[in-house]
């Protein structure tokens, strides 16, 4: 559930690489590669969907993370997505969300591993002239 995926926005503009760095100096699991953003979490087709875009190599799926890479590309900024891994591959989205909502602590954590590793990558970047 704590692991982090970062999206892909930052492979493209040659970012990614200070994130996963920094993912491996904290020994946070950590995957680059292309997230899904929609508003279809809950058809009747789920698991269908997920198979048809897992067998393209999406390794993910949100729905803010095409917002932000748009309005980032948009202003000519360097964006990233950081993500918790809520449902496991082939997982069941209902009782996954359900357990992730009832396990505060955990959830918690997983966010402050995020918010560190993101500071950590800005200051590793800034201090390397990448901002």
């Amino acid at each position: 559930i704590s692991e982090c995926l970062v999206g892909s926005e930052m492979c493209i503009r040659d970012r990614t690489w200070e994130l996963m760095a920094q993912a491996r100096q904290m020994n946070i699991p950590a995957a680059c590669g292309l997230v899904r953003s929609h508003d279809s979490f809950y058809t009747d087709r789920e698991a269908e969907l997920d198979a048809q875009w897992s067998a393209l190599g999406i390794l993910g799926a949100d729905m803010e993370s095409a917002a932000l890479m748009t309005i980032g590309a948009l202003r000519g900024l360097r964006t990233a997505s950081l993500l918790n891994v809520v449902v496991a591959h082939n997982g069941c989205l209902d009782s996954s969300i359900n357990d992730y909502v009832q396990q505060e602590a955990l959830c918690q954590q997983g966010e402050e591993r995020q918010i560190t590793l993101a500071l950590r990558a800005i200051y590793s970047a800034s201090q390397q002239g990448g901002l």
